[in-house]
């Protein structure tokens, strides 16, 4: 049976040692948000993801069961899941406390932030998006029906108008 690692920075080894396997899982110790985690992938299908903090998730593109996962896994934990994954011992790995997805569901509070973000950037593209629409031309009038504003170049509206045409909802600026 033949299975490889992805470490968190890109590399690939097949068939590692366990002492190998732990130097990789001890790159967790460094926070990296946009290298969060390595993997396990067996022959058989089934990848063994750790993260940063200790969550685990597993998934097995050979079966009908979508993504798990189990948070707060120590290291040698997740050492001993890779072991167990390397050897093609799924009836073991199913034995876990798995929960269903890739992550536990976010909390009220962590929706409500991420929500607040979103809200945010888009307003900050959408005034950057805005902005770069340059000067309204007085001389040549906004197509809008009863607009008393000048045409943005290359644009028979204002920026208002322009802005609404091409993103497809109110302005949120002055009109």
């Amino acid at each position: 049976m033949s299975y490889h690692v992805q470490t968190r920075w890109g590399g690939s080894e097949t068939d590692p040692t366990e002492k190998r396997m732990l130097e990789i899982l001890d790159e967790l110790e460094v926070e990296d948000a946009e290298h969060p985690d390595c993997w396990l992938t067996h022959e058989t299908g089934g990848t063994l993801s750790v993260f940063e903090g200790g969550r685990v998730a597993y998934e097995n593109c050979e079966s009908d069961c979508g993504p798990r996962h189990i948070a707060n896994i120590p290291r040698l934990k997740a050492l001993e899941m890779w072991k167990t994954l390397a050897k093609g011992d799924l009836a073991t790995l199913e034995k876990e406390q798995w929960q269903p997805g890739y992550h536990p569901p976010l909390s009220d509070a962590e929706l409500s932030a991420r929500k607040e973000e979103v809200e945010r950037v888009t307003r900050d593209m959408d005034r950057r998006f805005y902005d770069s629409l340059g000067e309204e031309r007085q001389d040549f009038p906004c197509k809008h029906k009863g607009c008393p504003r000048g045409a943005v170049q290359f644009s028979v509206f204002c920026r208002p108008h322009h802005f609404e045409s091409l993103i497809k909802r109110p302005c949120p600026f002055s009109l």
